[in-house]
């Protein structure tokens, strides 16, 4: 049975520990490489006016996190930018129960000390 990783090119990325802060910003706690798939998306939308949005998603093993990680709120540096993770789904193979990637939902950010 393929997966998406038979499919798609992986490349290492750096998953970012981030912790949250109010009055200075979030700030990175701690990194780590990972390997998984990166896809950029990237343009201008239309609504009451024109607006530039930059997201992006990552194919990620799971096998990368431990049960019970917090992963969304946490960050990914590829190529030189850095994302937040805003939203992370499972993608299960339903003929075994297993998951087999984890998806990550991304947003340009700024960390503090990495403008």
């Amino acid at each position: 049975m393929t997966t998406v990783f038979d499919a798609f090119s992986e490349v290492d990325m750096t998953y970012l520990t981030v912790k949250r802060g109010q009055v200075r910003g979030n700030e990175i706690i701690a990194e780590k490489t990972i390997r998984g798939i990166f896809k950029v998306r990237e343009g201008m939308i239309a609504g009451s006016q024109e607006v530039r949005q930059s997201t992006a998603t990552v194919h990620a093993h799971p096998e990368d996190f431990a049960e019970g990680d917090e992963i969304v709120g946490n960050g990914i540096r590829y190529d030189g930018k850095e994302y937040a993770i805003i939203g992370m789904t499972e993608g299960r193979n339903f003929e075994t129960n297993q998951v087999e990637h984890i998806k990550l939902t991304l947003e340009r950010q700024n960390y503090v000390g990495n403008d």
